[in-house]
C-alpha cells in the first residue's frame, strides 16, 4: 500500500474557508478537503483525509471537515469533481521516429501485483498480452505535473541499446479507449535494489560495471543519468551483475534537462561512499552544494554491518583512477558522444475552442492546445473518460486483483502460479 498524499492544487480564502485538492496514490483518485479555517499548508488536510479516506465510498468528490478533523459532510456530486484529464500522445509520436516496430500492450492486459511508489507497479501481464507470466515494471502518469518527465524517460529508454548494466525496456503501455501512450512497462529484477538489500556482498566487480555503464551512458551516448545511487541500483540473479534503472532525471548532456550539480561521477562517489560507510548526511544537503572533495578528505570507515569482498582501499584506487580519466575526458554537449541519442519534443495535442465562463453569464471562447481537461467537463460532454482510479490495497482479496486500470478482476490462485 502506498501510504504517501499529494495536493496539486487547492483554493484558499484569506481567513478561510480552505479547501486542499488532496490526491491519494494508494487509490489514485483526488479528493476535496474543505475546512473553514484558513489553512496554508495542505498538512493538516492530508492527516484528516488519511483517517477518513478507507471509509469513504468511491463516488466521493469532496469532503467538509470539522475544526478537529471530524466529518461534517461529504459530496458525490460532479460539480465538486477534481480529477484532471491528462493529454496522451498518440502511438506514432515515437513510433515514426524509430525504425524498428514498438511493442506494445494495453493498459487493460495488465495485472497489477504490488503498488511501489506513486506512478509505478508491480505487474504481471495477462495470458493474452504473454502466457509466460512474466514480471514487470509499469511506470505511467496521470497529472500534468509528471507529463514531460515521463516523455523523455520513455524516449530515452526505448533507445537505449541492449547493456548488460541497465535494466531493459519492455514495452509501450497503450490506453484501451485511444491506443495512446500512457506509460510504459521495464523487466523487473528480483532481490531488491543495493539500498534496501543491504545483506548482500557489495563486490569490487559491481562498482567496475557501474563505471563501465556511466562511461557508456555520457561519453558514447551522450545521456546524463543524474540521479546514480544505491536505490537505483539492482542485480541481476542471472548474471551476477549491477544494473542501473530509473531514468527519470536523466537528460542530454548540455541540453536543457542536464544539471552539471547532478552529473553522473559525482553520483558514483557519494554512492560507493554511503555504500561502504552507510554515513548518509553528505547527500541530504542540495545538490548544489555536494561536494566530492568533503569525501575525498575523509577516510572512508567501513561499516560493521557492511560486507566487501576486497578492501575499502581497492575500491578507493579504482574509483580515484576513474575520476583522474574522466578529469581528463569529457564532453560539453551530447552531440559530441559518438553515438548519440537524441528524440522530440513532447508533441502538442491537436489546437481546439474551449470555452471560458467568467460566472456571470458571460462566456469566451478561446482556441488553444490544452494538456488538461476538468473530468467532470469531460464527462458533460459526453466523452469517454480514462479511469485511473482504484480500489484501496488493504480492501482486496479473496482472489479479487485489479487491471492497471483498475477493473477487479477475479484471479484464482492457480492461475497465478509464477506471478507471485
Amino acid at each position: 500500500m502506498i501510504d504517501r498524499y499529494f495536493a496539486p492544487g487547492g483554493a484558499l480564502e484569506p481567513g478561510g474557508p480552505s479547501t486542499w485538492y488532496i490526491l491519494g496514490w494508494d487509490q489514485r483518485r483526488i479528493i476535496a478537503v474543505t475546512m473553514d479555517e484558513e489553512q496554508e499548508s495542505e498538512d493538516l488536510a492530508v492527516k484528516y483525509l488519511h483517517k477518513h479516506i478507507d471509509t469513504l465510498g468511491p463516488d466521493v468528490y469532496a469532503i467538509h471537515l470539522s475544526p478537529d478533523g471530524e466529518l461534517v459532510s461529504v459530496s458525490t456530486s460532479p460539480e465538486d469533481d477534481e480529477t484532471t484529464c491528462v493529454y496522451y500522445p498518440p502511438l506514432q509520436t515515437i513510433q515514426d521516429q524509430l525504425s524498428d516496430p514498438v511493442t506494445t500492450v494495453l493498459r487493460s492486459d495488465l495485472i497489477e501485483l504490488d503498488r511501489l511508489t506513486p506512478n509505478v507497479d508491480l505487474v504481471s501481464y495477462t495470458s493474452y498480452a504473454n502466457p509466460t507470466n512474466t514480471k514487470i515494471i509499469f511506470k505511467y502518469y496521470f497529472l500534468i505535473q509528471f507529463l514531460h518527465k515521463l516523455w523523455h524517460e520513455v524516449n530515452l529508454w526505448i533507445r537505449l541499446p541492449p547493456h548488460p548494466n541497465i535494466v531493459p525496456f519492455d514495452r509501450l503501455v497503450l490506453d484501451e479507449i485511444h491506443g495512446h501512450i500512457v506509460g510504459f512497462t521495464s523487466l523487473y529484477i528480483p532481490g531488491g535494489t543495493i539500498s534496501e538489500n543491504k545483506s548482500r556482498v557489495f563486490k569490487l566487480k559491481w562498482l567496475q560495471q557501474l563505471i563501465c555503464v556511466i562511461d557508456d551512458l555520457n561519453l558514447r551516448y551522450g545521456i546524463a543519468h543524474q540521479d546514480v545511487a544505491a536505490r537505483n541500483l539492482l542485480v541481476s540473479p542471472d548474471t551476477d551483475g549491477i544494473m542501473l534503472f530509473d531514468f527519470n532525471y536523466s537528460g542530454r548532456i548540455g541540453d536543457i534537462r542536464y544539471d552539471k550539480d547532478r552529473n553522473d561521477v559525482k553520483g558514483v562517489i557519494f554512492t560507493l561512499y554511503e555504500i561502504i560507510t552507510r554515513d548518509t548526511p553528505f547527500r541530504d544537503i542540495p545538490y548544489v552544494q555536494q561536494n566530492p572533495i568533503d569525501l575525498e578528505r575523509l577516510e572512508w570507515v567501513q561499516h560493521p554491518d557492511v560486507k566487501l569482498d576486497h578492501p575499502v582501499a581497492e575500491y578507493r584506487s579504482v574509483l580515484n583512477e576513474w575520476v583522474k580519466r574522466r578529469d581528463e575526458k569529457q564532453i560539453s554537449i551530447y552531440t559530441e558522444a559518438p553515438e548519440y541519442i537524441d528524440w522530440p519534443d513532447f508533441p502538442k495535442p491537436p489546437a481546439r475552442e474551449r470555452v471560458f465562463s467568467d460566472g456571470c453569464g458571460n462566456s469566451t471562447i478561446v482556441k488553444g492546445v490544452p494538456m488538461v481537461d476538468m473530468r467532470r467537463d469531460v464527462r458533460e460532454q459526453g466523452l469517454k473518460v480514462l479511469n485511473w482510479q482504484r480500489p484501496a490495497q488493504n480492501k482486496l482479496g479473496n482472489g479479487n486483483h485489479l487491471l492497471a486500470n483498475g477493473d477487479t478482476c477475479y484471479l484464482p490462485k492457480t492461475n497465478l502460479t509464477g506471478v507471485f
